[in-house]
Parts: structure tokens; C-alpha cells; sequence
């Protein structure tokens, strides 16, 4: 029986140790950088765990903000969205 302890002692040591090391490791290689990025005013980029500046596209295209659409189109504004979605019907009453 004592071998028995001592085995289950030695395996849950070795599982401790084991996730112990994958949590200092994701910290180190995921939260860390995520962390020192977004205090510097940037965006974290997950996906290919990058650190980037954002840019507007004015900025981009150096054309001013209050220029019309070179194609003649409309400017399309949050608040003149169809007003038939699901999110802006109200819930049906109860009966």
C-alpha cells in the first residue's frame, strides 16, 4: 500500500508541475504582451499575436472627413438602418 502513496504522490506532483508550467507559459506568451500593448494605446492582434497601431482610412487615404462618397452614394449613417430588423421590433405582449 505504501507503493500505491507514493506512485499517486509522484503523479499528481508531476500533473501540479505540468499545468503550473502551461499557466506561467500562456501568461508569458499570451497576457503579458497583451497587457503591455494595450497600456502603450495600441491593439492587440490575437490571431497573430502582433501589436499594432490603428490608423483612420483619412488618414490612410489623406482625404479629408468631410468630403462627400466619390461614387455619389449616400453616406450610410447608424441610425438610418432599416427599421424592419429583429433588434429594433419590439417584444411581443404577453397574454
Amino acid at each position: 500500500m505504501n507503493k500505491t502513496f507514493t506512485r499517486l504522490k509522484y503523479i499528481f506532483l508531476g500533473l501540479f508541475v505540468l499545468l503550473s508550467g502551461a499557466a506561467l507559459t500562456y501568461h508569458v506568451v499570451w497576457v503579458w504582451p497583451k497587457e503591455k500593448c494595450e497600456k502603450q494605446g495600441r491593439l492587440w492582434a490575437g490571431k497573430w499575436m502582433k501589436c499594432a497601431t490603428s490608423y483612420s482610412i483619412e488618414t490612410l487615404t489623406r482625404r479629408p472627413v468631410n468630403l462627400p462618397p466619390i461614387n455619389g452614394e449616400a453616406r450610410v449613417t447608424p441610425e438610418a438602418s432599416s427599421p424592419t430588423s429583429p433588434a429594433t421590433q419590439p417584444a411581443p405582449a404577453k397574454k
